[in-house]
């Protein structure tokens, strides 16, 4: 039910949007975006290695690029937005999460255009070789016939726990062996191969914790921990320290923002789908909360980029609103 109305009211906002952005222009903001695997066709989607998530073609990523710079966006990166945006601009910035190795197919594109982008590393599956919870779950379960109802609702219950907690209990049910990468489309980078990439100059590396944790299930000291931790890693492997974070499934609060500004973080993102208004608000605190659209690949770009450009969205809303009565969460 819940899958149907997320459709229904992402077809409305399309539809509405069409009709906005016909009458009136758009007003200057800062759009960021998240993405996590890059396919190189739908073959690979195909070979169930990783959980689809959002099932982004390299072919797809370049038109998103494209039709943003056909819009008069011009693309910046974290540091861009510690400088100063220019209030009477339209801006978008792109984010990967997790560090998986397939974000490589992403730098043909970034070099041709000369556009940034920043990757998030969870900083112990690069030194660890290790696949990540959510794809062993997907993987396994759909090995065993689990329909995609039944991995969705298991991999949302578990997202009440720890990584720790939720790797134990996968390699109870899978055995060890389960974390073990198949191919370069669920590995991770190795720590050279991060190191490589960093040197790009349309690469900035972020923090996205040591363990990929969900901060707001972890006590305060562990979330330094984790935090300060991914720092550190990313450090030695990259020789660049991150200056942002993106928050492992959104989640944060406000102790953990100042953890995060702590440990030296000035921008972090969540997965709120929302526009940053320029200027961007004060305090500072506001630049470690930005919110982030998430392109997928089951329906039109083009009509999904349209979309978030709307100054009006139903869709936030109705997340908003469904995590907080629904869920009894934060909308993160």
């Amino acid at each position: 039910m819940i899958n149907v109305a997320q459709t229904l009211i992402r077809n409305t906002d399309s539809v509405f949007a069409r009709a906005y952005l016909g009458v009136r222009p758009e007003r200057p903001a800062l759009m960021s975006f998240l993405f996590h695997s890059l396919f190189r066709d739908e073959r690979e989607i195909a070979m169930n290695h990783v959980d689809p998530l959002q099932r982004t073609t390299v072919a797809q990523f370049r038109q998103f690029i494209e039709y943003y710079l056909e819009h008069g966006y011009t693309f910046i990166d974290p540091q861009d937005v510690l400088n100063g945006l220019k209030a009477d601009r339209k801006y978008a910035l792109i984010t990967f999460d997790d560090g998986y190795f397939n974000n490589a197919l992403a730098l043909p594109i970034l070099n041709e255009f000369r556009v940034p982008a920043t990757f998030f590393i969870s900083a112990n599956h690069v030194r660890d070789n290790k696949c990540f919870w959510w794809d062993v779950l997907h993987r396994e379960r759909c090995q065993r016939g689990a329909s995609p109802q039944q991995i969705y609702r298991e991999g949302a219950a578990m997202k009440s726990m720890t990584t720790e907690a939720m790797e134990v209990q996968l390699t109870r049910h899978f055995g060890t062996d389960a974390f073990r990468p198949r191919s370069d489309i669920d590995r991770p980078f190795t720590p050279s191969e991060l190191r490589d990439f960093a040197s790009n100059p349309y690469v900035h590396i972020g923090n996205h914790t040591a363990n990929h944790g969900i901060l707001t299930n972890y006590p305060p000291d562990q979330v330094r921990e984790q935090v300060a931790g991914a720092q550190a890693m990313l450090t030695e492997m990259t020789g660049k320290t991150p200056i942002s974070i993106a928050y492992p499934n959104g989640g944060h609060s406000l102790e953990v923002v100042r953890i995060c500004r702590e440990a030296g973080l000035k921008v972090g993102f969540t997965v709120r789908p929302e526009k940053s208004a320029l200027p961007l608000g004060e305090p500072d605190s506001d630049l470690l909360r930005l919110g982030r659209f998430c392109p997928h690949g089951e329906s039109s770009i083009i009509g999904q980029c349209r979309t978030y450009r709307s100054d009006v969205l139903v869709y936030g809303l109705f997340r908003d609103t469904y995590l907080r009565l629904v869920r009894g969460k934060v909308a993160q």
